[in-house]
């Protein structure tokens, strides 16, 4: 057998940022820093390397992934390589923190997180969990991400009504749900923040609404989980699905769902595997589902995406989620009033508490792609979306990166009106 308490990488919990704590709030944990030093800031940039030589913002497609991330995966590879035989016993205690600094995060319990491989994956345990009947609705937002879309569509064969809400000005709001929701709506869908607005919306009171109703509220968390604070118990949250690859600069093909004791009641498993049980290694042919939200982990686990998601949870909190999250709410300021001193047309202002990482901007008389082309030519990393330029910088990113963009789209107008 071999010894682990000596392996230079198996840091416990306790050794966590002394300023962590498990308090719950409606913006999930607390911790004492609450602003990023500019020496913070540098020293996260010289561990990206993508970022050297580039300007990157664009997050909400998919962002760069850390050098200590990278080392974290590879470190579970090489248990594969070195300790075949040993590796799960030495992986389990890594794996198990992951869950409680995920749950810490989202305002959760450790027995609440199961590991997905991404959100589509997630949301559609979710979608063929439930007891459907014929003659059941679910309501989610017209221009929802194909994720949190086509998962439900595939339950209109069982006799389930699909309720679209159109949206309004890039908005959704707790009223324009209030109307499809009945007695017979089982869920609510909803992203926590629009990937093609940047709109974050008030998920309390939409629990609120799902409440009176006796309907889960499932949420996308992709767009915001690792950039904007959440906590899951606070905002009435049933399910919650997260990405690791976009805003939480985690490895591509690993996350995590957040689940609460309701949904892990209305919500049965429908892809069972032998470590879904109790006692798997007792190779029972039994089904003994696991009490907590593991009974949705079915097999092998990609380890070393565990292994990098739970590292890149370790920089987080090392940073402070609330300090990421006001970084993130002031370099969206920042790049808006630069944009309009510019001439550039803000396509979606919302107020503070709906803002997120995402900003949309146009230049009158001037195709977006045109302008994407500049950027690119200038090494400067963002999307097209909504016939606009998507603009999605994370902590990492400096006021001087957003005059850059700023300038380049204006001399790019210039030449073309």
């Amino acid at each position: 057998m071999i010894r682990t308490s000596n392996l230079p990488w198996k840091s416990p919990i306790s050794k966590l940022p002394a300023q962590i704590s498990t308090e719950k709030s409606d913006q999930g944990p607390t911790v004492q820093t609450s602003t990023l030093s500019n020496d913070q800031i540098e020293k996260s940039r010289r561990d990206i390397p993508y970022l050297q030589d580039i300007v990157y913002v664009d997050n909400a497609a998919v962002s760069p992934v850390p050098s200590r991330v990278e080392k974290a995966s590879n470190r579970y590879t090489e248990l594969t390589v070195r300790n075949l035989r040993e590796v799960t016993e030495i992986a389990i205690d890594e794996f198990d923190r992951g869950r409680a600094l995920a749950a810490m995060l989202v305002g959760s319990s450790p027995s609440s997180i199961a590991y997905v491989q991404n959100t589509s994956h997630g949301l559609s345990q979710v979608a063929m969990g439930i007891e459907w009947r014929e003659g059941d609705n679910l309501v989610v937002p017209a221009q929802e991400f194909p994720s949190n879309y086509l998962c439900w569509l595939q339950l209109q064969k069982l006799g389930v009504e699909v309720r679209r809400v159109e949206s309004t000005n890039g908005r959704i709001e707790p009223e324009d749900l209030m109307p499809h929701v009945d007695r017979r709506t089982r869920l609510v869908s909803i992203s926590h923040v629009q990937f093609y607005s940047g709109f974050r919306v008030d998920l309390g009171k939409i629990a609120e609404v799902c409440a009176k109703h006796h309907a889960l509220l499932v949420v996308d968390g992709t767009q915001s989980i690792g950039a904007m604070s959440l906590s899951v118990e606070a905002s009435g949250v049933d399910v919650l699905v997260v990405s690791g690859h976009k805003w939480m600069l985690a490895p591509r093909g690993i996350g995590f769902m957040a689940m609460s004791d309701r949904a892990l009641e209305v919500v049965q498993p429908r892809i069972v595997g032998w470590l879904s049980v109790n006692e798997p290694f007792a190779f029972k042919r039994t089904l003994d589902l696991l009490p907590d939200a593991r009974r949705f982990e079915s097999g092998t686990p990609n380890g070393s995406g565990i292994y990098g998601l739970t590292e890149r949870l370790r920089q987080i909190y090392e940073l402070g989620p609330q300090a990421i999250h006001r970084r993130v709410l002031h370099l969206h300021e920042y790049m808006k009033q630069r944009c309009l001193q510019a001439g550039l047309e803000v396509v979606f202002d919302f107020e503070e508490c709906s803002r997120s990482g995402i900003l949309l901007v146009r230049k009158p008389g001037t195709p977006a792609e045109t302008l994407h082309a500049a950027l690119n030519a200038a090494g400067i990393y963002a999307s097209v979306r909504s016939n606009a330029i998507r603009l999605s910088p994370h902590y990492y990113n400096t006021d001087e990166e957003m005059d850059r963009i700023v300038n380049t789209m204006s001399e790019v107008s210039s030449l073309t009106v």
